[in-house]
């Protein structure tokens, strides 16, 4: 667990969004792992498990969080336990002065996480595993239990639509 609840926490991270959510993923993940532990092949690595259980994990999360509203009042306490600050008090002071160049880094780095995250589960999971994690194909193969030709197509489609959605931007 030591060894990989870093990159566990990144990968779901990379595929949620949101910090609280990867670490309880990760959580999950090792949970699972320890109360059904698999039958390791030789041929594979621990870490390909972690990580297959890590993206189902991700995926179960983000179907289920695709039939959650898509709003939320701003009268609403920022944080329940604490109900004295509103959530539309959270929301950032339009005229506060930021540098040309940092708004622009900002603003490709939201327009990407925005892009990657409007793909396809399909296609995000092996794009995500690839250029974020740095894993082959044959490994994102096993991980996704795909063959590497359909992991190069995925990766491929999910690489065109991404140019397409960040031309404005390149």
């Amino acid at each position: 667990m030591e060894r990989y609840a870093g990159p566990v926490v990144n990968l779901a991270f990379r595929f949620l969004d949101n910090r609280a959510d990867a670490e309880e993923i990760a959580q999950e993940t090792f949970l699972r792992l320890y109360q059904h532990p698999p039958q390791i092949d030789p041929s594979s690595k621990l870490f390909t498990w972690a990580y297959r259980v890590a993206v189902n994990l991700c995926l179960d999360r983000l179907r289920k969080r695709n039939r959650a509203p898509l709003f939320a009042s701003l009268d609403l306490p920022a944080d329940p336990e604490e109900p004295g600050e509103l959530l539309g008090g959270k929301i950032p002071d339009p005229s506060a002065v930021i540098p040309r160049e940092r708004l622009a880094r900002s603003e490709l780095a939201e327009a990407t996480r925005k892009a990657l995250a409007s793909l396809p589960a399909a296609l995000r999971a092996p794009m995500v595993l690839s250029a974020l994690e740095e894993l082959s194909h044959s490994e994102i193969a096993h991980i996704l239990g795909l063959s590497p030709k359909a992991v190069e197509r995925r990766i491929s489609r999910a690489r065109a639509l991404l140019k397409t959605r960040l031309q404005p931007y390149l």
